[in-house]
Formats: structure tokens, sequence, C-alpha cells
């Protein structure tokens, strides 16, 4: 019995722990995602410090205030009449500058007329440079527009007797109260007082205060230049920002020498692996391993095909062909020959310069005479593959000059062969109004054609065309180029061309 509790107990633990045992399959390219690293990159909302505001500089927060009222003279001795019989109309015209939201100061002058304590009238005139001090300042750093403002002043200055000629010194006290009614213009009510001394107006004793003077005046004032206030952003969340923006570029720093390390290693490597395979002689089957992602998407160009000329010179050798099939008794060899000898490179027009053998060809060409004309190889009056011509955006400059060897073996076949060379200029269809494309595009074909009136090539051998523009190959840059076809003389002419070179 308790032999089968103890198996029954081991049966079990090891069902538990094949079921606990997992076997991932994972794959050894992995993913990081760096998502809490875009997050510090988000602009900040600023937040403000309470109560904190930036003093105004020279040119912010200027006023000017212009307003007219009612003035009441007081002197020592008062008269025989009352307040209401001492009014007489006045003026004000004040500049000043608000320092902070609760400290300005500003030149003040007052002046029309006044009755003295003889109750005639008097003329006078009062300037005066007052301290003001806004008591509502406080709350320009809370709000974004504050409309009220109640400043009381104090000040000192000098008035100026019209009649008499007394310019005693006086002080000058009141309170102002504005209302803004736009973000320049405002509407204000002052009620001000002046005390000067007793003789002002030629009754009393001199260098004793007495006389006085009560003001309430209503106008406007008009801020110039910069108006308001700026707020004092918090640079607390600010800093915590940057050492968390320091503390990820170390972190990625980290990374990108690591990665940079391995693709160093894995470069060595490969080059490694290159110099193997070259050794082997297995380079040529396995170059496409080693070619860089950017030289493959660099290659936006059509590659020149000569497998058209291949087929012309293949059935020169062979006249029995059918185009379709060999005969393998008698032609296999010949066909292989032909693809081994042939323009083995179909990316260069050096290929052309097979053709230099003229011996051999006069003897093809003497053997397949009626084979030619019955396959009709000449139907459309080319030689092989066109070769094409590259040039830059709106210009005729070739993208590549190393194409200029293309049209040294052009030139060279078809001077040596008497051929002729049609040369067909185009432009990109997507880039250019109709008159623009067929303008560049023979612009492109004369290009073409003079370079190839340079290497020997007579005028009356070259046939000028242009397309315009157009749009069949893809990318579209492919379409900005120049074709040149060789064209076929007649059989006869090929001939003798050939019998004149041996």
């Amino acid at each position: 019995m308790i032999k089968m509790i103890t198996i029954l107990f081991a049966a079990l633990c090891t069902i538990q722990t094949y079921a606990s045992e997992q076997y991932l399959y994972t794959d050894t390219v992995q993913c990081k995602s760096h998502g809490g690293s875009l997050d510090i990159l988000q602009p900040l909302e600023p937040i403000y410090l309470d109560g904190v505001l930036v003093p105004a500089g020279g040119s912010g927060n200027w006023f000017v205030t212009v307003a007219g009222g009612l003035n009441a003279f007081l002197g020592t001795p008062l008269g025989c009449d009352d307040l209401f019989g001492r009014i007489k109309p006045a003026y004000s015209f004040a500049v000043g500058k608000w320092f902070t939201p609760a400290v300005g100061g500003r030149i003040n002058y007052n002046g029309m007329a006044f009755k003295d304590g003889l109750l005639s009238d008097q003329k006078y005139h009062y300037v005066h440079a007052d301290l003001m001090w806004n008591i509502l300042g406080c709350r320009y750093a809370r709000q974004e527009q504050v409309r009220w403002t109640v400043a009381p002043f104090a000040g000192v200055g000098m008035i100026h007797h019209a009649t008499n000629g007394n310019n005693p010194f006086a002080l000058s006290y009141g309170i102002q109260g504005q209302y803004r009614l736009s973000k320049r213009i405002s509407f204000l009510m002052e009620l001000s007082g002046m005390t000067t001394f007793k003789n002002f107006d030629g009754i009393g004793r001199p260098n004793r205060p007495g006389d006085n003077m009560l003001l309430l005046t209503a106008g406007l004032s008009f801020s110039i230049g910069k108006s308001g206030w700026k707020r004092v952003v918090d640079a607390g969340p600010y800093m915590q920002m940057n050492e968390r923006l320091v503390s990820c570029i170390g972190s990625l720093s980290a990374e990108n020498r690591y990665y940079a390390g391995l693709n160093d290693k894995n470069s060595r490597a490969l080059a490694e692996l290159k110099k193997v395979l070259e050794i082997e002689g297995l380079l040529d089957k396995y170059s496409h391993l080693f070619v860089d992602g950017n030289e493959q998407a660099g290659r936006t160009f059509p590659v020149n095909n000569y497998s058209g000329l291949n087929s012309l010179l293949a059935r020169l050798k062979n006249k029995k062909w059918n185009g379709k099939s060999v005969d393998e008794s008698s032609n296999q060899d010949t066909v292989d020959s032909a693809k081994d000898n042939l323009f083995s490179c179909n990316d260069s027009v050096h290929g052309l310069e097979l053709l230099e053998d003229s011996a051999y060809h006069c003897r093809l060409a003497q053997d397949s005479i009626s084979g030619i004309k019955n396959t009709g190889l000449f139907a459309d009056g080319t030689i092989g593959s066109p070769v094409y011509f590259f040039f830059y955006l709106n210009s005729a400059q070739l993208t590549d000059e190393s194409q200029s060897i293309n049209i040294d073996a052009l030139a060279r076949v078809a001077v040596k062969y008497n051929l002729s060379v049609r040369v067909t200029g185009a432009a990109d269809e997507e880039t250019g109004t109709s008159a623009v494309n067929d303008s560049l595009s023979l612009k492109r074909a004369n290009y073409i054609s003079d370079q190839l009136l340079q290497r020997g090539v007579s005028s009356g051998k070259i046939v000028v065309d242009s397309k315009g523009g157009i749009s069949d190959y893809s990318p579209r840059e492919a379409n900005r180029n120049t074709k040149v076809e060789l064209l076929a003389p007649d059989v006869v002419d090929i001939v003798a061309s050939l019998e004149e070179g041996i």
C-alpha cells in the first residue's frame, strides 16, 4: 500500500512539472518600444507662480490722461461766499507710467481760473509730480482681464498765480478711479486737492500753509506702447523635464554604442564571409547578398537588355532557326556558343563591339541572307535593343557622365558599318507642361545627336525625334530619357560593308 501511494505521488509530481513547463518559441529579432521617452517630448502647459509678475520695461504701460471738471479755492482768509459760490471750470493733462501693477508715477498739469479770497476771478497754472498706488494691483497677478483701478496719490509741485506772479510750492493729494473700456482706453474720475502758502492769492501771511484748492475731474486715459503684464512661469516642471531628457539621452547613447559595436562586428563577419566565397569561386552566385539596401533602392533606371541583338546574331549563325526552337542535332552547340560568346555583359553597350569581327560576320551574313529575308529580322528597321540615356530634372545633362562610353561604342559601330541612328528624346509628363516637355525632349535628343556627330557619325545618318512628355516607365525619373536605336540598312549593304572590312 505504501509503495502504491509513493508511485502515485511521483506520477502526480511529474504531471505537474510537465504542465508547468511551457516551451516558448521566440524570434531573435526584438522590437523595443520607447513610448515612455516620447512622452517627455510633448510640450508642457505653463504653470505660473502665484502673485508674481514681471516688471514693465522702458516702453511698457505708459499712459496719457485728458480730463476736465470743476475747482473750488478755499483760501485764508476764506471770504464771504460758500463752496458753491467759489466753483470755476478747470482742466488737467497728465503723462505717466505704471512701473508695477501697484506702483506708478505721473506728471500732471492743472489750470484755468479760480476765485480768490475777495471773490474775484484769477488765472493759475499748476504743475506737479505724483506717486500713485493702485490698491487693486494684486489682482493682475491672478487674472488676465482686470478692469478696475483705484489709485490714491500724493505729490509735490509748483503753482503760478497769473495776476500777482506768486510761484509757491504746493502739495497735491487725492484719489483716482479708472474703468477700462478697451485694451488701451479707460474712463477715469479723480478727486484731488492742493495745499500751498496763505499768500498765494495775495492775502494772508507768507510762508504759512493755508490756501487750498479742491478739484473734481473726469476724462479718458490712453495706454501707449506695450500694455499689460507678464506672469512669471514656474520653471520647476521644465527643470524636471530637462533632467528626464538628460537621463533618456544617456540611455539612448548607451544603446547606440552597443548597436554600433554589433553592426561593426557583423560587418567584419560579412567581410570574412565574402573572402571565403571569393576563394571558393562562389562570390558571383551569392553577390546579391552583399548588396547594400541603399544601393538597391538607388537603382531607379531600367537596365539595358540586348536579348534582341543576341537573337539577331543567333539567327545569322543558324539560318534554319524558326525563332522558337533549335535543331539540337545540328545547332544546339552553335546556340550555346552564341550564348557564351555574344554579349555576355547585358548592361553595357560595349557588347556591340563584337560586331567588329568583320570576317566572321561576313561569313554569317553570306550564309544567311535568305534566312534574314524569310524571318523578317529587320521588319521594324532596328538592330537589337535600344540604348537609353537618362537626364536630370528639367535639363539636358546626363545623370551619370559614365554613360558617355555608350555613346562612344554606338558611334564606332554606326560609322564602321554605315548604320543609321534614330535618336528619340522624352520628358516626364508629370513634371511640366506640354510646351515645356516638347522643348525639353527635343533638347535632350539634340544633345545626344551632337555627341554622335562629334564622334564621327554623319548628320545624314542621324534621325532626330521627340515624344514630348511621357509616363511609360516607373519610377518617374526613367521617363526623362533619350532612346538611341541602330537602324539596319539593306541586307546587300550589310554584306558589302562586311566584305570591305575583311
